[in-house]
């Protein structure tokens, strides 16, 4: 696993190796530590996983760290894969999203939706 990898690119690829171990915790764990990765690319790829084959855990995880870094510009770069999830995949990712504040919905998840339903078209979702 190139989970810790220099190379972004390694790290990157590992997202996808991790996502076929889920719902192993340690792939969990090591893929919530991507979304924070230095490497934009990482984190998006991160988050495309933990939406796809995390469950609610991935889409709470992802909308923590949307919340958490409602100030950081590119965090941006995960709310708008998660858009072309939704528009071009049809994943309901809005939908998701706000059925996993009904399990848990602290402030930062809260802000995360926030974020999510101000770049997601509603009619989507």
């Amino acid at each position: 696993m190139h989970a810790l990898s220099l190379d972004w690119e390694k790290r990157k690829d590992s997202c996808i190796a991790l996502g076929k171990l889920l719902p192993a915790s340690d792939a969990f764990g090591a893929l919530i530590t991507m979304l924070d990765d230095p490497d934009t690319a990482v984190e998006q790829e991160a988050a495309e996983v933990l939406a796809r084959f995390g469950g609610i855990d991935g889409i709470l995880a992802i909308l923590e760290t949307l919340g958490r870094r409602a100030e950081d510009g590119d965090s941006d770069y995960i709310a708008y894969r998660l858009r072309e999830l939704q528009i071009f995949e049809q994943l309901p990712i809005l939908q998701l999203a706000r059925n996993a504040l009904e399990v848990n919905s602290s402030p930062f998840a809260r802000e995360g939706l926030k974020q999510l339903e101000r770049i997601l078209p509603s009619h989507n979702g």
